[in-house]
């Protein structure tokens, strides 16, 4: 204790003493987060020994000098993690192409759609999707991992459903023009706008990734697979003519067809009916005039 002389002669006492006893006061406390964190540290220990590899011989390998305490740190953040992410539902299985849809999926890729049409692919996010589909972010993750998944979905149904409807093309059903009239119609004119400009978008996204590239080759593939089907019967049976130009005659279509979807998409005064029977009635007379010269045989 050291006395100081003050003012009025009274003294003043600097309470080293005081100070020693609210030391000591802190004492229990440091000795406390002592213990938490030896405790913690023997926690790690152990489970930096656990995670550490076996050899054959039951010997544990050593694989560096030890743990610091900030990858102890990172450990046991991560166990938490990995608790709170056991407690999520698990992931719903993506259908198979042959399966049917479930009404969840469904809702989700019809909103997607709009989604996409109004934003476009970069700029929608999976919330906006999330919000569109009356979902909350989480229970979309359940049914599409990504951005990328949900757009996969797309172009799978639509695959499926053009497969399913060449598929139908039969001669019993009427005159194969006929009856590509009313598929052109049903997917070019009879589908919403909003399917115009995620096709452009799509096609467009194609010319740099390669995996929507093999989307877009897949669903062309399965069009010309049954056009050509369906074509080579019209020929067999006398609808057409022998000599019809398969190849050219069914690149010319395709990109009608294409060059339809684009100016729909672009044009939102675009006069449907104008353009439909403009399309159609220009296959009616391709299927007519486009033949190969009569020395020629296709093989």
């Amino acid at each position: 204790m050291v006395v100081h002389h003050g003012l009025q002669g009274r003294s003043r006492v600097t309470l080293r003493r005081d100070d020693a006893r609210s030391h000591a006061r802190s004492l229990p406390s440091m000795r406390f987060r002592t213990v938490r964190s030896k405790q913690f540290m023997r926690r790690g220990a152990a489970m930096a020994r656990a995670c550490q590899p076996v050899s054959s011989s039951g010997q544990r390998l050593q694989t560096g000098s030890g743990l610091t305490f900030g990858a102890l740190s990172e450990m046991r953040m991560n166990i938490h993690s990995h608790s709170y992410r056991a407690l999520m539902p698990p992931p719903v299985p993506a259908p198979q192409p042959s399966a049917a849809l479930s009404e969840r999926h469904i809702r989700i890729l019809d909103a997607a759609e709009r989604v996409f049409a109004r934003a476009g692919f970069h700029a929608a996010t999976m919330q906006d999707v999330a919000a569109e589909a009356g979902m909350s972010p989480g229970n979309l993750y359940r049914y599409f991992s990504a951005k990328d998944a949900i757009i996969e979905g797309m172009t799978e149904r639509d695959r499926s459903l053009i497969a399913e409807d060449f598929g139908n093309l039969c001669p019993n059903n009427g005159a194969l023009l006929d009856q590509l009239e009313k598929l052109g119609r049903r997917h070019l004119v009879h589908q919403p706008r909003e399917k115009a400009v995620i096709a452009l978008q799509i096609w467009a996204e194609a010319a740099r990734n390669p995996g929507m590239a093999r989307m877009c080759a897949d669903i062309e593939g399965t069009v010309i697979e049954g056009l050509a089907a369906a074509i080579r019967d019209a020929k067999a049976n006398g609808e057409l003519a022998p000599r019809l130009d398969e190849g050219r005659f069914l690149m010319a279509i395709s990109m009608m067809a294409d060059g339809f979807f684009c100016r729909r998409a672009m044009d939102p005064n675009f006069d449907l009916t104008a353009a439909a029977d403009t399309l159609f009635d220009g296959m009616r007379q391709l299927a007519q005039t486009m033949l190969l010269p009569e020395t020629e045989t296709q093989s």
